[in-house]
């Protein structure tokens, strides 16, 4: 981890014997510009800080995957692919807020998240089996028409 020191305009290096969470800011450009110096990387380790981008970024993700799932899940599709695909894109999110940023936000919000992506992750799992059990059915019913 490195830390601008204003008076000699150099990088000093500094390390930490615990586990320390930071949340890397993401620029266009890849660099920042302050006072004049271009820094490439830039973690905060401050909580309260990383609190508002974290929230603001995890929210974009969590909207457009609500998007994406309800285009999912309602979609006419024979296969069950769509359901498979809705379950895999929970999951996968579940999981990066988990190791990602589950320090920076609140529990209260991890909570809201988590009771809408359960119920449509049931959503999701009862419409595969229904449409699974539909499938055997039908190829009993052919099996003893013949």
């Amino acid at each position: 981890m490195y830390q601008v020191v204003p008076k000699k305009k150099k990088l000093k290096h500094v390390t930490f014997s615990d586990k320390i969470y930071g949340y890397p800011m993401a620029s266009p450009r890849k660099t920042f510009r302050i006072a004049d110096d271009k820094i490439k990387n830039i973690i905060i380790l401050n909580t309260k800080l990383a609190h508002p981008l974290v929230a603001e970024k995890v929210g974009k993700e969590y909207e457009r995957l609500i998007m994406i799932l309800m285009e999912l899940l309602t979609s006419d599709d024979d296969t069950g692919e769509t359901f498979r695909e809705a379950l895999n894109r929970i999951e996968k999110f579940r999981q990066e807020i988990k190791n990602k940023y589950r320090h920076f936000l609140k529990q209260k919000e991890l909570e809201e998240m988590g009771k809408q992506l359960q119920l449509f992750q049931q959503e999701a799992k009862l419409r595969f089996v229904q449409l699974q059990n539909a499938y055997y059915e039908n190829l009993n019913q052919q099996g003893k028409g013949k």
